[in-house]
């Protein structure tokens, strides 16, 4: 149906009970270097793969899609790594790695990307940015986590807390229908995009702000969608509370 990713995602939480079954059969220093040494590992297959795919035509994108599906195991588990830093560590320290530890990546990954595109490096761009095993997406990613999950939960905004509540529930919503839904927009989308790199003056500035500009609006559909849904669903189960 196009959205491999459930799937996995499925497995993962069958897998659970086994992953906490080996950590707890394991040392914590013994299990983190092991969650390490394979997540390490798994991106060196991830960046080998995607080189040689950009130069193979495809030829491995049947080992890509497998490796996505680890790369989405990795994450599971370097995740719980994560929640075991937050609830041993001192909050005040936990919030200054998270701090630090974001700021660095995100310098460290403008700087790269800029520099790679600036060269027209683009085989190592696809290297290190390649879909579902992008080390530079699972990087941000991993300190977008830890920075907030070392937040003060103490907020006077609880409204602004509410719509992340909801657009974040939103987001797995438009993953969803915008993989659902491809065969219907793709087409369209493709058609229009080709045309203005056959017939504009300076197609690929245009191409790319209308790619942008069309991605935009389509995700905000979809978000817009989903949002009101788990409005509608949120109040729905409020009422059933309180007739109790």
């Amino acid at each position: 149906m196009g959205i491999e990713f459930i799937w996995v995602y499925a497995a993962t939480v069958c897998m659970a009970p086994l992953f906490g079954l080996t950590k707890n059969q394991l040392s914590k220093k013994s299990y983190t270097i092991a969650v390490v040494a394979v997540g390490v590992l798994v991106f060196i297959i991830n960046g080998y793969l995607a080189a040689q795919s950009s130069v193979n035509s495809g030829e491995f994108s049947w080992l890509q899609k497998i490796m996505s599906a680890v790369t989405y195991v990795i994450a599971f588990l370097m995740g719980g790594l994560l929640r075991d830093f937050t609830g041993t560590t001192k909050p005040r320290k936990a919030r200054i790695v998270a701090k630090r530890s974001l700021a660095a990546v995100l310098i460290i990954a403008i700087a790269l990307e800029a520099a790679l595109s600036a060269t027209g490096n683009l085989s190592t761009m696809t290297t290190l940015s390649y879909k579902s095993t992008s080390i530079v997406s699972f990087a941000l990613a991993a300190a977008s986590l830890l920075f907030a999950a070392t937040r003060d939960n103490k907020s006077n905004h609880p409204r602004v807390e509410n719509a992340i509540v909801t657009l974040s529930a939103a987001t797995l919503g438009f993953y969803v229908m915008q993989s659902l839904t491809s065969s219907l927009w793709r087409p369209v989308f493709n058609t229009t995009l080709a045309n203005i790199l056959a017939s504009a003056n300076n197609p690929a500035a245009i191409y790319i702000v209308t790619g942008t500009a069309i991605s935009i609006v389509f995700a905000l559909t979809l978000l817009i969608i989903d949002t009101a849904r788990s409005l509608i669903a949120r109040s729905l189960k409020q009422q059933s509370t309180h007739q109790r």
